[in-house]
């Protein structure tokens, strides 16, 4: 599982600071207050500090030190109590500091504030010195300029350790800053990036969940040190959201394989399914996953196969293997436990055939179910493709495209249809146009809309928006279609872009995306692939040729993006902020369709 990054939140009252009276002594006093107050301690990343505290009481005689009879308390996330003092560790922000005096209590402010100064890599010791002295250039061929993490882009707090990485502007001494409300942090290194170590890392995140991050880089040649020049600050946002208990399964494309990484791990994804398996897709309960493939080299034709997973042997077992040949199709998706079975160890799911059409069939049997599916789907003079079952179970939505397509769709617009179980029988209801092909924006007309997937409530359907078909199958022009994400209520009304998750009007080729599983405060999170820069470390020329050779420009990676719910119940014209990169990917490998849910045993 991934590491919790949220603070525990309970106040206990730890550490014993009777040393005498205590409830024997029931004396009231007309106010007490805890000295000092309020106080700011500066605990350096890694460190700790102390404060003693005591309480006065006050009666008709006077004020009076009444600590000896007090119990004195904190929230645990800041630090510890013995006796009187509190040891306060790396957590920057204002808590309070308690006092229980028998039955009257007292409270003060504790501020704490985190500082650190670090020197890595071959950087001279004297490296703050340095820059302390020098003064501010304007040369912009001399500026650093930050290319990750993006500017305003938004994080759940218990995303794994960061790599800030910047363009160097000729220098070769640089000094990373890192500004909240509470935390004054410094880094000087000789390399283009720098990334903190874990435990310092959920320290500056729980300092700054909430907060805003501003990251700003100077640099310097060592050769002329007299003049620094400074980049344009850029804003990393944590938010209270922890997005925990879930796993993110994608198709590394380039290596032919289904990976899985439990979200705010980074130690190296594992294999779920080799052999060359490609579109694949997950049930709700994270137990049941269902595949295609080309067959012996050949890709005239995919064949579908379902896996499900053992919890007493921690292992996914093939009980549908494609290789039989048995279930000629590509995109799958399941019924969602509760409907209509009561758990994910019998389910239905719908299969897309190579023509186009769906099929109600047994993920465990291979077997065709019982049905009204084939009868009103496809729509008339469409195909009928990548479908995602609602997470009641209620309906179903997909992309109506052109006839006989299956894969790679073009004239596709979004449709939905509803789903029933009653007295046995699995009924499907006449399919509707939820979303109508062509969408507008930016001046240009975006035909064709597909890859539909719900949110983990069913409030939202989020939805890829392109202007031609989809894939070129050429890296020269895989960004050509202009891929970009929406949303839509299934309910209706117009659809939403996310600009800023889709970088603005620009081509990043966005496909493939999901929802985080679970229920969150701040933000609905997204899942998705994109061709866009990660920083230095993925470019179009910084890219395996593995990648160029699977049609692509550059390698296509895993990215999050935050939709702000507040935003949404308030009509704002973009929810979204700019997106993360999921941490522990294979920087060398092709990474798309990813599906996020929980992880497979959990329930």
């Amino acid at each position: 599982m991934g590491k919790l990054f949220v603070a525990t939140l309970v106040v206990a009252i730890t550490g014993c600071a009777h040393h005498g009276g205590g409830d024997d002594d029931d004396t009231e006093y007309a106010s007490l207050r805890v000295a000092p107050d309020p106080v700011t301690l500066v605990v350096a990343l890694g460190g700790s500090a102390t404060q003693d505290y005591k309480v006065l009481g006050t009666d008709s005689t006077g004020e009076h030190d009444i600590t000896a009879k007090c119990i004195f308390g904190i929230d645990t996330s800041f630090g510890t109590f013995t006796d009187a003092t509190v040891t306060a560790v790396a957590h920057g922000g204002t808590t309070q500091v308690t006092a229980a005096c028998g039955q009257q209590s007292a409270s003060a402010t504790l501020n704490v504030d985190i500082t650190a100064s670090e020197v890595t890599g071959t950087a001279p010791a004297n490296s703050d010195q340095l820059f302390g002295t020098a003064t501010v250039g304007t040369d912009p061929a001399r500026t650093p300029a930050i290319e990750y993490p993006i500017d305003l882009a938004v994080a759940p707090l218990n995303i794994p350790s960061i790599e800030m990485q910047w363009k160097t502007g000729a220098n070769d001494l640089f000094h990373v800053h890192l500004q909240a409300t509470h935390a004054s942090l410094d880094v000087y290194t000789t390399d283009p990036q720098h990334t903190y170590s874990e435990d310092k890392w959920i320290s500056i995140a729980n300092t700054a969940v909430g907060d805003k991050l501003v990251i700003t880089v100077e640099g310097l040649s060592q050769a002329s040190p007299a003049t620094k020049f400074a980049s344009t600050p850029v804003t990393f946002n944590l938010s209270h959201d922890t997005i925990d208990t879930s796993a993110i399964y994608w198709w590394a494309s380039s290596q032919g394989s289904i990976m899985s990484q439990t979200f705010g791990q980074t130690t190296a994804p594992s294999v779920v399914k080799d052999n060359c398996s490609g579109c694949h897709s997950l049930s709700r309960a994270g137990s049941r996953i269902g595949y295609s493939r080309c067959v012996a080299g050949s890709c005239n034709g995919e064949w579908v196969g379902f896996m499900r997973y053992d919890a007493n042997t921690a292992s996914w077992n093939e009980v549908v293997n494609a290789d039989a040949k048995t279930i000629p199709g590509t995109y799958t998706t399941f019924a969602p436990p509760g409907n209509p079975f009561p758990d994910d160890s019998q389910s239905v799911a719908i299969v897309t055939s190579m023509s186009g059409t769906f099929s109600l069939m047994d993920p465990d049997t291979g077997t065709v179910v019982p049905s009204n599916l084939a009868s009103v789907t496809p729509m008339a003079g469409h195909s009928a493709t990548m479908p995602d079952w609602s997470p009641d179970g209620n309906s179903v939505t997909f992309a109506s495209a052109s006839p006989g397509q299956s894969v790679d769709v073009s004239g596709s617009s979004i449709a939905t249809m509803s789903y029933a179980y009653t007295g046995g029988a699995h009924t499907f209801g006449t399919p509707s146009v939820l979303v109508q092909q062509p969408i507008q924006y930016g001046g240009q007309a975006y035909n064709n809309l597909f890859f539909p997937s719900f949110s983990a409530d069913g409030q939202w359907i989020v939805f890829n928006a392109a202007r031609a078909s989809w894939r070129k199958f050429d890296a020269l022009m895989a960004r050509y279609a202009g891929q970009r994400l929406m949303l839509v209520s299934p309910n209706g009304g117009p659809p939403v872009d996310l600009t800023a998750m889709n970088g603005g009007n620009v081509d990043y080729d966005m496909t493939w995306p999901h929802w985080a599983p679970g229920a969150t405060s701040d933000y609905y999170w997204v899942v998705f692939s994109s061709e866009r820069d990660y920083g230095h470390e993925v470019t179009a020329t910084h890219t395996a040729p593995s990648c160029v050779a699977n049609g692509v420009a550059q390698c296509k990676q895993i990215w999050i993006g935050a939709i702000s719910r507040q935003a949404l119940m308030s009509g704002q014209i973009d929810p979204s902020s700019p997106p993360v990169w999921v941490p522990g990917q294979d920087i060398q490998a092709d990474n798309i369709s990813p599906y996020w849910t929980v992880p497979a045993g959990l329930f």
